[in-house]
């Protein structure tokens, strides 16, 4: 996938590309939550089928499932879509490096970006909970175990391999987080 600020793009394309950015995560968010990725593990299906497994449109599934090909997420192969090295390595719930609750986690906060120019002229902040995108108690949730895919994706293991620890035998967890490295 091309970058905005890559050769690719200047001028007013360079602009146009910046604005629609957005759509990349929203496709993201959106197999995410009808938990496309672990339906299509091993598992490769064409369109209708995967359609059918979700409850959804076929004809909405197709240009959805053709999108998130394009973005990579997918491959595509006699017309049957299954999941693309990065999808199976880290978007499949249940896996050790599933970071798929983090990504969520960060489109919980697309209404506040959304109105960044009100809170740079009222100098206020704007929580994610209080644009009414999603409740306090999602985005709390959600936050937690975002905060916990961080850790068990590899994040705790470079901390662990980081510290020098062998001189000691308490270790306090003063985070207040997810409790991922207690």
């Amino acid at each position: 996938m091309t970058q905005p600020g890559s050769p690719e793009f200047s001028g007013a394309e360079f602009v146009r590309e910046m604005a629609r950015n957005f759509w990349y995560s929203a496709i993201l968010r959106a197999a995410i939550k009808l938990d496309v990725f672990a339906l299509l593990e091993d598992n490769p299906l064409r369109h209708d089928q995967v359609a059918q497994s979700i409850g959804a449109s076929p004809r909405y599934t197709q240009a959805f499932l053709d999108c998130c090909a394009v973005l990579g997420l997918l491959e595509v192969s006699d017309g049957k879509f299954s999941n693309s090295a990065n999808a199976s390595g880290f978007l499949v719930k249940g896996k050790d490096s599933y970071v798929g609750d983090h990504a969520v986690h960060h489109t919980n906060t697309w209404a506040s970006w959304g109105r960044l120019d009100e809170v740079v002229r009222q100098g206020k902040t704007l929580l994610p909970f209080e644009t009414g995108f999603v409740d306090a108690d999602t985005y709390w949730n959600d936050y937690m175990i975002g905060q916990h895919n961080r850790a068990t994706s590899g994040q705790s293991r470079q901390l662990v391999q980081s510290l020098d620890l062998k001189d000691r035998r308490n270790l306090l967890d003063l985070g207040g987080g997810a409790a991922s490295y207690s």
